[in-house]
Formats: structure tokens, C-alpha cells, sequence
């Protein structure tokens, strides 16, 4: 593992969590189980740390559910792009102490300081959350998972615990929230095979552990409450874009219709 010092922006410290992350985390423990049918399952699986979670990605708040379920200590640290979270001073200053680490992604990649604050964060017992599918899925079919949680894994010879959330992407007050976790998956060490050919393996092993965790083989469905909705918006939408003249003749047919039945 690397080590090293961290980069000014990140809390070196993932075992002892400054007071603001340690007051969020309060919060949410405090707020979402009664704002939400809250369930979290699977808890017995976690690894000891360090190690990194792997979960799908519905929105931009579900790091705030997998604060409210894993434990306060150590530190979950997350990441988020160094030219809009951190583009200014007072962000600078207040970001940091929950847990957000700086990253300059490109052409999909993390930059050299990103994947370094990684290593470091596992080498002093910390937890790193990362969002392979790297997009929200918005409730549909997990995405592919890029490679980036597998080569930490195998380069830093840490579990992956794999999450499942559901319910957030049409969340609302009382409405039911999963947060799965499935058992760690632990990455074999490098024998005759490359590096490339471990990172496909333990990558397609996080795969079918997160479909595993949602219990099911095609990951999140939609609801059928949401796709009887699809089915009616869809003749609805259609009809709103006839000319008005059209419009107008339907409304008419419908009315006499409803006065040849009375």
C-alpha cells in the first residue's frame, strides 16, 4: 500500500473522524430511520478494515444511506471531481472533514493524486466508497462495472464488500429503503495469471455479488405501480401532441359518449 503524506485535502486520520463527520453520521442514524422504512441487511458480513465498498449508484444522496448503515468508525471516505467540489475556498474547508476526497478524472480515469489518497486512506485502516457503475443506474439493470475498485483491491490486497441499494431513486417520505450488503469478496492474490486477467475475475465476482445482494439475477426492477404509470403517460403524452382541431373533435367524441351511457 502507499504511503506518505496526504493530500492537504483529505483527513489523514479515517480511525479517528473529525467532529463534523461524526455529527453527520449522528444525524442520519437520528433522522432516516424515522423519515423512512430504513432496512438494513447484512451487517455480519462486513470485513475488518480496511477495505472498500462497492455499491450500485441510484442518485446523488445514496452515500448518506450507507453513512446511516455502516458503522461510525472507521471513516468512509468518498470521492468527488477537484473542479467543482473543490473549485472553491469555503468548499476547501468544508468538504474535507466528511469524508470527501479530491479527484481529476479523465477520459474516465482518476489522476495519480486520486488513486494515491486511495491507497493511503486503506493503509492507515480507512474504508473507501466507490460507485463502479460510475453513472446512476436510476433504478434499471446494473450497469457495467468499470475496473478501478478491482485493481485497488488486488494491489492493496483489501476485501470488496458489496452493496445493494433500492428504493432511492423513487424515494419519498416513509417509502421503503434496502441497503444489502453481501458477504466481502476477497481478491486472490496475483499467481501465473496477469494483472488484467485478476481485475476481469474479481470484477465479474463484485458483479454477481451486488446482484446477489439484491436478490435477484437482473438487479433493481421497476415497480409495477411505476410501469402502469409508463403505460398510461405514454397515450396521454401522444394525445398532447395532436393538433388542437384533433384535440378538440376527441374531447367532443368522449363527451357524447359519456352521454349516450348516462
Amino acid at each position: 500500500m502507499a504511503g506518505g503524506a496526504f493530500d492537504p485535502l483529505v483527513h489523514p486520520a479515517p480511525l479517528a473522524p473529525p467532529l463534523p463527520y461524526r455529527l453527520l453520521v449522528a444525524l442520519l442514524r437520528l433522522l432516516v430511520p424515522r423519515l423512512f422504512r430504513f432496512r438494513v441487511v447484512g451487517l455480519e458480513h462486513l470485513p475488518p478494515p480496511p477495505y472498500l465498498i462497492a455499491s450500485n449508484h441510484l442518485t446523488w444522496f445514496d452515500t448518506l444511506f450507507i453513512l446511516a448503515a455502516f458503522p461510525r468508525v472507521p471513516m468512509i471516505y468518498t470521492m468527488a471531481r477537484r473542479d467543482t467540489v473543490f473549485n472553491r475556498a469555503w468548499k476547501r474547508w468544508l468538504v474535507p472533514p466528511f469524508g470527501v476526497f479530491p479527484i481529476s478524472p479523465a477520459r474516465g480515469e482518476l489522476d495519480q493524486r486520486g488513486v494515491a489518497t486511495v491507497y493511503q486512506v486503506l493503509s492507515r485502516g480507512g474504508v473507501v466508497l466507490i460507485f463502479p457503475e460510475g453513472r446512476y443506474s436510476r433504478g434499471r439493470a446494473l450497469r457495467p462495472l468499470r475496473k478501478g475498485v478491482a485493481h485497488f483491491a488486488l494491489e492493496a490486497g483489501v476485501p470488496i464488500s458489496p452493496v445493494a441499494l433500492t428504493g432511492l431513486d423513487r424515494l419519498r417520505p416513509f417509502g421503503v429503503v434496502d441497503v444489502s450488503i453481501g458477504p466481502p469478496v476477497r481478491p486472490d492474490p496475483p499467481a501465473w495469471w496477469t494483472v488484467q486477467v485478476g481485475v476481469e475475475q474479481l470484477l465479474d465476482r463484485v458483479r454477481r455479488s451486488i446482484l446477489r445482494a439484491f436478490g435477484q439475477d437482473g438487479g433493481p426492477r421497476r415497480t409495477r405501480r411505476s410501469r402502469l404509470g409508463s403505460a398510461v403517460a405514454r397515450p396521454l403524452r401522444a394525445v398532447r401532441r395532436l393538433p388542437g382541431r384533433l384535440r378538440t373533435r376527441l374531447r367532443r367524441t368522449g363527451r357524447n359518449t359519456e352521454s349516450d351511457n348516462s
